[in-house]
C-alpha cells in the first residue's frame, strides 16, 4: 500500500526536476547571440534574443534617466548587458 505523502514526495520531485531541465533548455545565453545584441536594441529585443536573465537590477535618478543591468549567468559565461532609457549601451562578459 502506498503512503500518499509518499506519492506527493515524488510528484514534487518530479516537478523540480522537469523545472530544472526546462530552465537548462531554454538557456540561450551563446557567444553567437551575445554578438547579436548592439547599441539601441530595447530590454525585450534582448530577451527575445537571449531569455530572461539571471538577475535584474533597476535605477533612476530624479525620474529623469533610467538604468537597467541584465546579468546572465551560466556556468559557462558571465555577461552583464547595461541600458539607459531602456535602450542597449554597454555589453560586457566572457564566455570560459
Amino acid at each position: 500500500m502506498n503512503n500518499p505523502l509518499q506519492n506527493i514526495s515524488r510528484i514534487g520531485l518530479a516537478l523540480a526536476m522537469a523545472s530544472i531541465l526546462l530552465l537548462t533548455a531554454c538557456s540561450r545565453l551563446t557567444e553567437d547571440n551575445l554578438q547579436k545584441i548592439h547599441n539601441g536594441m530595447t530590454t525585450a529585443e534582448v530577451k527575445a534574443i537571449l531569455g530572461e536573465p539571471t538577475n535584474s537590477a533597476t535605477s533612476s535618478a530624479l525620474g529623469i534617466v533610467s538604468g537597467t543591468t541584465y546579468t546572465y549567468h551560466t556556468s559557462s559565461s558571465d555577461v552583464k548587458i547595461t541600458f539607459l532609457n531602456d535602450k542597449v549601451i554597454a555589453t560586457e562578459g566572457e564566455f570560459k
